[in-house]
Formats: structure tokens, sequence, C-alpha cells
């Protein structure tokens, strides 16, 4: 059975995407008002941002994050 090139590389992609999310262990994520962590699922362009293997990078992110949005809070949440 032959693949179509599309169709192989939208698996192909799909796969290095679920690999490049299981190397990730930190992501920053908003804090509610009442001090709970937000519970919104991560979207795809929150992975590719905001999703670090290291919480030295994820704590920089943060901190970028709270300079670009005054009056938000951040924090980093393990994986």
């Amino acid at each position: 059975m032959k693949i179509k090139s599309t169709t192989a590389f939208r698996a192909y992609t799909t796969m290095r995407a679920s690999q490049a999310k299981a190397t990730k262990r930190f992501i920053v994520k908003s804090v509610n008002k009442d001090g709970s962590i937000s519970r919104m699922a991560p979207t795809k362009a929150a992975w590719q941002l905001n999703a670090f293997e290291e919480a030295e990078a994820a704590e920089v992110r943060r901190v970028e994050l709270e300079r670009l949005n005054p009056g938000s809070r951040f924090a980093v949440v393990p994986l």
C-alpha cells in the first residue's frame, strides 16, 4: 500500500510533536486571582513557547511573561 506524502508528513510531525512533549518537564502557567494555578490545557503554541526541560529556563520565561504582562502572575509547574 502506498502512502501519500502529505499523510506521511502529518504522521511524522505528529510523532515529532509527541516526542518533544515527552521530554518537557516544566511549563509556565498563569496564576488566577485567587492564587490557584490555571487548569486550562496547554495549547500547541504553549507547548512550543512555555514548556521546558530545565526549571531554570522555565523560570526565565516566567520572569519575561510577568514583565510583558504587568499585573499578571505566572508560575513554573512540573509536568
